[in-house]
């Protein structure tokens, strides 16, 4: 058996850009395989491209992560390869424009719980079927909620509504699966210098208003938010699940 086909494998849903992106790059850096799952099949293979070398195995499936069957496709290929997976980070979301939930339309509702919410319960459903059918023993799923994942904000319902389901979902995991060894635990992200926020950190007086509101006046790096996450799924952190942990430079604690 080739070095290639004993490294610990690492699934990160929106794994090419962001906080997927340097979750990715931590993992590589580990010694990890990491398989990206992301809806963008440029961003995807350019990461893959950028990042593939003689010492990082990582590869790219496009992957609609609102659509169940493909999903389920990709662990199912998996399971035909004998092929484990022990980490699962979910990173893929959105963060859908400030409005007055009058103002929601029905289909920007359905879009922001479906990518959110359901394409993470989508990914931990598969990471578990495929866990159970190899009798895995070990594994840790990190789930990338927010800090509107415990509180809420005005002109966020979809948000907010998304990210408290998003924690919820993941202490059942941990509860559920603590006798197989698999942990669950999500964590919180304040503002962070993503593609995501472009943006709204492109707008002064939002800026000017959450910098007021963090202790440590600045935002994060994704490089901050990846490197939480590897420790959550790595063995220091053997006895922590169905936790919640914000990384937001104090903002909950204000």
């Amino acid at each position: 058996m080739s070095d290639k086909a004993i490294q610990p494998l690492a699934i990160i849903t929106g794994g090419a850009s962001g906080i997927g992106l340097s979750s990715t790059q931590r993992f590589l850096k580990e010694g990890y395989e990491v398989l990206i799952l992301d809806a963008n099949k440029e961003t995807g293979q350019a990461s893959v491209n950028n990042l593939k070398s003689a010492t990082c195995n990582v590869n790219f499936a496009y992957c609609d992560i609102t659509n169940h069957a493909q999903v389920e496709e990709i662990f199912a290929d998996l399971l035909a390869h004998n092929r484990p997976a022990q980490v699962l980070v979910n990173c893929a979301g959105i963060s859908p424009a400030l409005n007055p939930l009058h103002q929601y339309s029905v289909d920007e509702w359905h879009r922001t719980i479906n990518i959110n919410l359901h394409g993470t319960f989508y990914a931990c459903r598969e990471f578990l079927k495929l866990a159970t059918a190899l009798k895995i023993n070990e594994g840790a799923i990190v789930n990338v909620a927010s800090i509107m994942g415990v509180r809420a904000s005005a002109a966020q319902a979809s948000y907010a509504a998304s990210k408290h389901a998003v924690v919820g979902l993941t202490k059942s995991i941990a509860q559920d699966y603590a006798t197989m060894n698999i942990r669950a635990n999500a964590i919180g992200p304040g503002v962070i210098d993503t593609p995501m926020n472009t943006e709204l950190m492109k707008d002064e007086n939002i800026m000017q208003y959450m910098l007021q509101r963090i202790p440590m006046n600045r935002v994060a790096t994704s490089d901050e938010v990846a490197n939480l996450i590897y420790f959550l799924a790595s063995s220091e952190a053997s006895y922590i699940t169905g936790s919640y942990h914000p990384i937001d430079g104090g903002y909950l604690a204000s």
